[in-house]
């Protein structure tokens, strides 16, 4: 996994189905089933919104609550230091993590 070349990267969790499983990191806080239903309604949304704009599929997004920034992508929720990452690096992981899956 190259998540952890990422600054300020705090843990990468797998979602599979209603599963989240961490994958590298630490433990976050938060609550995986109440965050994952906001991935999955984002997504929506978001898919639904790049084809009204002739986009294409929806590749994935990123959200801040507070100073921890999140990212999805590829099944993937990277958790970060939203002060301290650089997010040309966490998709360049995602790019990278996603493409070796495939």
């Amino acid at each position: 996994m190259k998540f952890d070349v990422i600054p300020g990267f705090r843990a990468a969790y797998r979602i599979s189905g209603d599963e989240v499983t961490k994958v590298k990191g630490e433990d976050v806080n938060i609550n995986m089933k109440k965050l994952v239903e906001i991935i999955r309604q984002n997504a929506k949304i978001g898919d639904e919104e790049a084809k009204k704009l002739d986009m294409g599929t929806l590749l994935g997004f990123a959200m801040i609550l507070d100073d921890l920034g999140i990212a999805y992508m590829g099944g993937y929720i990277v958790f970060v230091d939203a002060l301290k990452t650089n997010w040309n690096k966490v998709l360049e992981a995602f790019k990278e993590v996603v493409t070796n899956e495939n």
